[in-house]
């Protein structure tokens, strides 16, 4: 999902990656975007290969959240037995993908074997790989050799979200961040994972640093963005889809099921991104002046609870 089949993207793109049991996404980087993945299903191994020669290997499950800067080399390999399932979200909305098997193919044996001391005819010779077109997904091997599923590795690539108490809950629903406070390596992206129950909303806000691009996890999801000139739009979106919100524009999120909770991660263009809601921009202002604006005398104001804070979360039953 890029600016060219999803318009309104400005700074963010995203990819939704299926690797089948032995499935490989190639090595390969991205010279213009980080990115930041979430694992929806199944358990991936992660191999991310950074500048000054060093290399990190590590696995990776349901709830977990991965950085990787721009420029690294990085692979995901599926080593579970089902589906792996990973949303990768770009804080660039046209990322560039180069692979390790176009970037072999482009380059002559003579070239590669002088590299790895190899003395011709030799080794990439009788590789004989001559195409520039990355492969992107690898097919599974014949015959699968994975070991199943392999122990966590703590690495700074990597940060479960699931094994962390979240920092909002009530009676609306919960909310878990991971941004910079708390997953150091993050630059330029961030990602809420907000489960909202029955009649759960996320107060009106605001991100004044960050465009916010959300993927429903399961269940539905109302939102309504105000935009400059006026413009408001409402819409309802279900599991596997996605709506994007401009930096700075007003919004908000509920969940519009009176049964059924709902999931949501919004994503967003800043590793630490600033939340302004209508609870606390209210409350900071003199009765004097919401009279002004509002066209009413100044002590109907005197009944409005003054706030100066953000909420975040609340339900139709307070």
């Amino acid at each position: 999902m890029t600016s060219d089949n999803f318009p309104i993207l400005k700074g963010m793109g995203a990819v939704l990656l299926r690797l089948q049991k032995g499935g490989t996404r190639e090595p390969h980087w991205h010279p213009n975007a980080a990115e930041l993945c979430l694992c929806l299903t199944g358990d991936v191994r992660m191999t991310v290969y950074s500048p000054g020669a060093s290399h990190d290997t590590f696995t990776v499950g349901r709830g977990d959240i991965t950085f990787v800067p721009s420029g690294y080399v990085y692979d995901v390999e599926n080593i579970g037995t089902e589906e792996a399932k990973l949303i990768i979200v770009y804080n660039n909305d046209l990322p560039e993908d180069l692979g390790i098997s176009g970037s072999i193919g482009s380059m002559s044996a003579r070239v590669l074997d002088r590299f790895f001391g190899i003395n011709p005819p030799g080794f990439f010779d009788q590789l004989n790989y001559r195409s520039s077109q990355d492969v992107i997904v690898g097919p599974r091997p014949a015959v699968y050799t994975g070991s199943g599923i392999e122990s966590s590795v703590t690495n700074s690539h990597k940060f479960s979200l699931e094994k962390i108490t979240p920092q909002i809950k009530n009676q609306a629903g919960t909310a878990v961040f991971g941004t910079s406070a708390n997953f150091h390596i993050l630059k330029g992206l961030a990602v809420f994972i907000v489960d909202l129950k029955p009649t759960g909303m996320i107060e009106p806000h605001t991100h004044p640093n960050a465009a916010e691009l959300n993927y429903v996890i399961n269940g539905k999801v109302r939102y309504t963005v105000f935009s400059p000139g006026g413009h408001t739009e409402t819409g309802e979106v279900g599991e596997g889809e996605v709506f994007f919100v401009p930096q700075g524009y007003f919004h908000y999120l509920e969940n519009p099921d009176n049964v059924n909770s709902g999931t949501v991660a919004s994503f967003f263009g800043n590793e630490n991104p600033n939340f302004i809601g209508i609870v606390g921009s209210l409350s900071a202002y003199s009765n004097e002046v919401l009279a002004s604006v509002f066209s009413k005398d100044p002590k109907f104001f005197s009944s409005l609870p003054r706030i100066e804070k953000n909420v975040f979360l609340a339900s139709e039953t307070g």
